[in-house]
């Protein structure tokens, strides 16, 4: 399904509603005057009455789950922010650092966001992150642990690496907790399930150009709308990419350091 994400965002928007004006229209231009003609008066009204609820319904459901997608890509975002603007403090705090370990921590921090650039921005990241991106955060981590503070300054300024480097683990772990939250299997279920069943109701009504017309609007709309939530639902892939130039940003001019190659 996530295919559709790979092409560029009008395509896929396009391709998208297509799909669903197929399966919506198509039935009723095929075969929707015959099943018409076989049913009784009072069967159409009850089959129109059904299809109302059953379509309130189901708009109400991709509504709400639209919102969810939607605020699940924000808190996403502020997340990626937050992560970033901690490892700008831990940057400048390393940068106040006398000692002879500067070098060296500054390079693993590189090393550490390299990490989460390269392996846990893919589609295919695990959950639970990057083995690369743990090591890296932990030799980190450890290293600023056992720093040798023999001032008061300097005291205060490990303290703070501390906690920044607390606060770092926590908000990475939020992000990767909303990177990889996706939708359940059940909602696409439902909605192609509604879907479908609502387009079949349609077919009570004649296959006229206009009722065909109606009908293919209502299915664009309703493609339309899936692809955006699928969209949202994948922020590594596709239009709704969350975006991380500011990782590469902390690299080039924060930390000073190279950028290797991403792999496919």
């Amino acid at each position: 399904m996530t295919a559709i994400l790979l092409l560029p965002s009008w395509l896929g928007a396009i391709v998208a509603m297509l799909i669903a004006v197929a399966a919506s229209a198509l039935p009723l231009a095929v075969v929707g005057r015959r099943i018409r003609d076989e049913l009784s008066p009072s069967a159409r009204d009850v089959t129109e009455t059904v299809a109302v609820r059953i379509g309130t319904i189901h708009g109400l459901i991709l509504a709400l789950v639209f919102a969810d997608a939607q605020s699940t890509h924000t808190s996403l975002q502020q997340e990626v922010s937050k992560e970033i603007t901690t490892i700008e403090h831990v940057a400048l705090q390393l940068d106040q650092w006398d000692g002879p370990e500067k070098i060296q921590l500054r390079s693993r921090l590189a090393a550490f966001v390299e990490a989460v650039l390269q392996h846990e921005w893919r589609a295919d990241a695990r959950p639970q992150g990057s083995k690369e991106a743990g090591h890296a955060y932990n030799d980190l981590d450890v290293s600023i642990l056992n720093l040798k503070a023999d001032t008061l300054q300097e005291q205060s300024l490990r303290n703070r690496m501390i906690m920044n480097m607390d606060n770092l683990q926590d908000h990475r772990k939020a992000r990767l907790a909303l990177l990889h939250r996706g939708l359940p299997s059940l909602f696409w279920w439902m909605a192609m399930v509604g879907f479908g069943i609502i387009a079949a109701f349609f077919l009570v009504f004649p296959a006229s150009p206009t009722h065909i017309a109606i009908l293919s609007v209502y299915g664009a709309y309703t493609g339309l709308a899936l692809y955006f939530i699928l969209a949202l639902s994948h922020p590594s892939v596709g239009p709704a990419t969350i975006d991380t130039t500011p990782y590469e940003a902390v690299l080039d001019e924060e930390l000073e350091a190279p950028r290797m190659m991403s792999t496919p």
